[in-house]
Parts: C-alpha cells; structure tokens; sequence
C-alpha cells in the first residue's frame, strides 16, 4: 500500500526545532518503518510562507534516508474570505467556513503522479479541509473538533463581560459552522481523534468509522531525566507547574482561571505558607478578569520561557487544571510532564479523554479542588510517591505514546478501509 502523508510543517529531528515539525518527522519516520508499505511526503504551504532553509532541507533528506518517497511541495495561495456574513447564515455552504476545501483538486494534481492508495492528514485542520476530497483512502489525524473549541470560547467570552448580542450572533454562526465541521470530517474513511470523548463526539453525530487514538511524544533525553531531575528540582519551596502553553489558548484560559479562582485558595488552606511555588508559563497576557485571582508570592506568572524542559525538570509537580472545567480535550502536556518524570496532577475528568492516566499509576488525580490540593499536599511531602508517579507517567509515555507505538494503528486500520473499499468495488 502506497501512504501520501501531508502535512503543512517541514519535518525536522532535532529538538532545538518547532515541536510540530519534530511530530511530524516521527510520525513520518515510524510509518516508513512498517513492513510493506511505501510512504511519501507531501509538504503544503501558502504563498508568503517563509521559504525553507538548510535545517529543512536537512530534514527531507534524512526522510529520504528513511526511505521515504519526498514529493515536490505545493504552494498555495495565501488564504482567503469566501462568502459574506449574510450568506453564512442564510446559506451556508462548506467553503464558507472552511475555505482551504476549494484546493482539495490542487492537491489532488500534486499526488496523482506518486498515485497514492492512501492519504493522512496529521494534526491540521485546514489541510484536513482542503484534502477532503483527494481521492484516496482518507485518514484524518485529529484534534480539537472545531466548533467545541469556538463555542468554549464564546461562552468564556460571555462570561468574562463579553457583549450579549455578539454571543447570540456567534452562537448562531457556530451552529452553522459545526454542520459544515461534521460534513468536511465525514467525507474522511477513518478518522482517529486523540481524545476518547471528541472520537465519542464523531460518532455519535454519524461518522460511520471515528475511533480514539493515541497522541504522539518526542523523546528528549531518553532516561537521562532521571539525572537532570535529580540535579535541578526545587522543593525549598516546591515548585508546581501550573500550566504551560500560549495563556489565551481556549483551555488555558478556562484551566488558569479555575486554577486561580478555585484551587489556589484551597491550597492555601492546605499547605503551609511559603512552602510551594506555582509556576505558570506562556506568551500572550491573562484577561484581568483571570489575572486578579493570581496574585501573591506563592503564584508566578513567567511569560514564555525559551527552556521549557529545564523549567518542567525543576518542579516536582506538574499540575494541570484544564480538564477541571467544562472544556475537556486531550493534552500533549501530560505527555511531555511524562517524558520529563513529573509528577502529573490532574482533575479525574482528564481519563475521559485520555484513559491511560490512571490515579495512582502515572497521575495523582481528585475529583475537585479540594481533592486536587490534597494530591499537591501530599506529592510534595513524600517524595518516594512523586517519584514513582513519574516513573509510572515515564513508563506509560515510553510504551504507549511514542509515534512507534502509534503507527502500527494507523496503518492496520488503513488497510482493513482499503480491503473493504477494494471488495466493494469488486461488487
């Protein structure tokens, strides 16, 4: 079976790197290691991207030392509107809110020379709309299913002091926007999302063939984490991470405030002054509404800090309030805490998007505030149960998360879709 992966990043190694283009070359690389399979790459970008470099020439040539087939890249025109507001609302069309479909022939034309049985679309939403209609066997790769991710948003807006009318206007307009969603993702064979509840989602809004699949890693220092943690973790006072990532990112935003508003005032009363640190880390600036529940000595908010493994090293526990409130999505954070031997605390709710974290295994989970300050509480008291919390997290990253445990997935349900496609033709 030929493979067409496509993606929108140059694929690189080295993890002084974007993390999306280190993904992306481990993903790449373990499905060129399945046993019959052929797999080529198909690099899509717009018109005004920065042009590649010595360090992304490097990484195709290493893909092509892996064995797989580097096709010429594609340039896109640079994005743009289609469709007036009126029309969105009175006759929404696809392309309306997701424009990047009218380029599925454009693609199309840049793959029918490799003759691909198969495409995969890695983690992109827009590249995921424009290769809707290769075709081809069509494996999307996903994420966040867009319109959660905007109708969070818009509620969070709402509740910050956002206008009441501008909410009701976006709520029609995301509605709209979740019909055209579902009807880009059904036009896929198979379609993995990396968190258990949106695979739920796919299904039961009538994608014949959704499923969860694991997320993949990229590991750093491999077992030497151990050495590097032992050499720089605080625990005079303890550090905590409490979150990491772009501050306005959607599930930022609603895991910050909740960490701010509801469980820095319970650990407060659990744990002895000037004994912990909250460390929180990202660009961008906090909404004052979520600002003002963080202030105090034991709380630091540290902008976006260029060693982000050093800093998740030091800190005994990795806290992560997000799946708290009632946006609940997968997270590569846990598994970068993971790959690093953090102790991961987190709300329970976190296992129904990821259930390989497991209480007590590789995480430290509670059920509210309080049940989240008295997992803190107790991590940074006894640090045999830290320890073997991230040795657990190590241990479920190393065999579960990494792109060679995940390719042989994808490629066994590629080619049960292309038997069964390949029979119905033949009826």
């Amino acid at each position: 079976m030929k493979l067409a992966i496509v993606t929108g990043n140059w694929p690189h190694p080295a993890h002084t790197i974007r993390g999306a283009n280190v993904l992306a070359f481990e993903l790449i690389r373990a499905l060129a290691a399945q046993p019959d399979l052929s797999v080529g790459f198909l690099k899509v970008g717009r018109e005004g991207d920065e042009k590649p470099g010595a360090k992304e020439f490097e990484g195709l040539a290493l893909l092509k030392q892996s064995g797989v087939t580097v096709l010429s890249p594609l340039e896109l025109p640079a994005r743009s509107r289609i469709g007036s507001t009126f029309s969105k609302l009175a006759a929404p069309r696809v392309e309306h809110f997701f424009p990047d479909v009218i380029h599925g022939p454009a693609i199309a034309a840049a793959l029918e020379r490799w003759r691909p049985d198969a495409v995969l679309v890695a983690l992109s939403e827009w590249l995921t709309a424009a290769c809707s209609t290769v075709p081809a066997t069509r494996f999307a790769y996903y994420g966040n299913p867009d319109p959660k991710s905007a109708r969070w948003r818009a509620e969070h807006d709402r509740a910050l002091g956002g206008s009441a009318l501008a909410y009701a206007r976006l709520r029609v307009a995301l509605s709209r926007m979740e019909k055209a969603h579902l009807a880009v993702m059904r036009r896929y064979h198979l379609l993995g999302d990396v968190a258990e509840n949106d695979a739920a989602y796919y299904s039961s809004s009538g994608h014949p063939n959704a499923f969860y699949i694991r997320h993949v890693w990229i590991d750093r220092f491999g077992e030497g984490w151990r050495e590097r943690r032992d050499a720089t973790e605080c625990h005079d006072p303890v550090v905590i991470v409490g979150s990491v990532g772009r501050l306005e990112a959607t599930g930022n935003r609603l895991g910050i405030e909740y960490l701010g508003r509801e469980l820095l005032p319970a650990l407060r009363r659990r744990m002895k002054p000037g004994s912990f640190r909250v460390e929180i880390f990202g660009a961008a600036k906090l909404h004052p509404r979520i600002a003002q529940h963080l202030t105090g000595s034991d709380v630091v908010v540290r902008g976006f800090v260029p060693d982000i493994d050093a800093a998740i090293l030091s800190a005994p526990i990795f806290l992560c309030t997000n799946n708290a409130t009632p946006f609940k999505v997968g997270h590569t954070r846990y598994l970068l805490a993971w790959s690093l031997g953090a102790c991961v605390v987190a709300h329970r709710d976190v296992a129904l998007s990821m259930p390989e974290i497991v209480d007590g295994r590789n995480a430290l989970l509670g059920d509210d505030a309080d049940g989240l300050a008295d997992a803190i509480a107790r991590a940074a008291a006894d640090r045999i149960l830290s320890r073997r919390i991230g040795e657990g997290g190590w241990e479920t990253y190393r065999t579960l998360f990494r792109a060679e445990s995940v390719a042989p997935e994808i490629v066994e349900r590629l080619r049960i879709e292309h038997a069964r496609r390949a029979a119905a033709r033949e009826t």
